[in-house]
């Protein structure tokens, strides 16, 4: 009475149903997440530039150009870690 003993999972795993749509789905996420990414790093470089060129030309005004050098430079900062976030796929 020896009875054979078979794997209860299944070891050949069906790449042809789900890998190949598993595969594409994930590459389409990434590539959507690295162009959100570009275009998050594209704003925050924008506002920093933005900052910079603020800072660049009111310096020697007796404005002041605090608040907004601070907050461009805030949103630009946090625009820029949005971005790599999203391409580096976090």
């Amino acid at each position: 009475m020896f009875l054979e003993m078979e794997p209860i999972h299944n070891t050949k795993p069906d790449l042809a149903a789900d890998g190949t749509t598993s595969d594409a789905n994930s590459k389409e996420r990434h590539q959507r997440l690295f162009q959100r990414g570009l275009v998050w790093l594209g704003v925050g470089i924008f506002l920093m530039a933005l900052s910079f060129g603020i800072n660049f030309l009111l310096f020697q005004s007796d404005k002041s150009f605090l608040n907004a050098m601070y907050i461009l430079t805030s949103l630009g900062a946090v625009c820029i870690m949005k971005g790599l976030a999203d391409i580096l796929g976090f």
